[in-house]
C-alpha cells in the first residue's frame, strides 16, 4: 500500500526516518468500518529470511527483466537483484526511491505504474496486495491494458492479494459494493493522508475477470488467512 499515500507520502516519511534515524514510530492504517492497524516501519526492511512463504515464492519464481511495482524501501528488489536478476524497481515516492538507491540500487525510479512506457519486462511483481493499485473494479480494464504493454509475449505477472471475506463473516452483505473494495487513509506521527480507494480480490474473481482480458490465471500458493499468490499471462 503506497499511493503515495495520497499526497502526504505518509510511507516515505517512516522509511526515510527509519533508514536515517532508525526510528521506529509505526505507520497507522485507518479503514472505514475497521480498527485501527499499525505496519511496523522495520517490516518494509524485511531480509528473504523474514519474508512470508507468499512472498518468497514469488521471488523464487521471477526470471529475467523484472519490474517490481510498488518497491517501497526495495526489499524485494534487493533480493532479486542479489540472484542476479535484473531488476527496475518503481514507486511514485519521491523518499522511498531516494532510500532505495542509498541501499544499492541505483536504477529504481520514481514513477507511476500507469504512465511507465516504452519498457517490457519477464516479470512484473506485484506483491503485499499490488493489485491494489488498480482501486476499485471497475478500474481493472486500465490495470490489465497497462500490463499488456509492459509484459513480454511469454511473460509473467506475479500479485498476491487476500479475500477479505472473513473480515464479514455472519454479516449481512450489501451486493451494491464488492466487498474487497476498501477505502483506507494512513498517518505517520503528526502527517495524515487524505483517504484513498484500495482493492482486495477473492482468487475465484480474479480469474474470471483477467480471463475474461485475455491472460490465463493460475493459483501458485495460498496461506491460511485466505491470502493467495497468483501468476497471470497473456495467452
Amino acid at each position: 500500500m503506497n499511493p503515495n499515500s495520497i499526497s502526504k507520502d505518509i510511507f516515505g516519511l517512516a522509511v526515510e526516518s527509519h533508514y536515517k534515524r532508525q526510528d521506529q514510530t509505526p505507520i497507522i492504517v485507518h479503514a472505514e468500518d475497521f480498527y485501527d492497524d499499525k505496519i511496523p516501519v522495520e517490516y518494509l526492511f524485511r531480509t528473504y529470511e523474514e519474508m512470508p512463504e507468499i512472498e518468497q515464492k514469488a521471488i523464487q519464481l521471477s526470471m529475467g527483466t523484472t519490474l517490481d511495482v510498488g518497491c517501497c524501501a526495495g526489499s524485494h528488489s534487493l533480493e532479486l537483484k542479489k540472484r542476479g536478476l535484473d531488476v527496475l524497481p518503481i514507486d511514485i515516492s519521491k523518499k522511498c526511491i531516494g532510500i532505495c538507491k542509498e541501499r544499492g540500487l541505483p536504477e529504481a525510479m520514481q514513477t507511476d505504474f500507469f504512465i511507465l512506457k516504452d519498457k517490457t519486462f519477464d516479470t512484473i511483481l506485484l506483491l503485499m496486495n499490488g493489485i491494489g493499485i488498480a482501486q476499485t473494479i471497475k478500474n481493472l480494464p486500465v490495470f490489465f491494458n497497462q500490463i499488456k504493454t509492459l509484459l513480454k509475449p511469454d511473460g509473467q505477472v506475479l500479485l498476491d492479494s487476500s479475500d477479505l471475506i472473513f473480515l464479514h463473516e455472519n454479516e449481512i452483505m450489501d451486493d451494491s459494493k464488492y466487498y474487497g473494495e476498501i477505502t483506507y487513509s494512513t498517518s505517520y506521527k503528526n502527517k495524515t493522508s487524505r483517504p484513498f480507494p484500495w482493492l482486495y480480490l477473492d482468487f475465484e474473481l480474479l480469474k474470471d475477470l483477467s480471463e475474461k482480458e485475455g491472460f490465463t490465471c493460475e493459483l501458485i500458493y495460498s496461506d491460511d488467512h485466505y491470502g493467495f499468490l497468483a501468476k497471470l499471462k497473456l495467452n
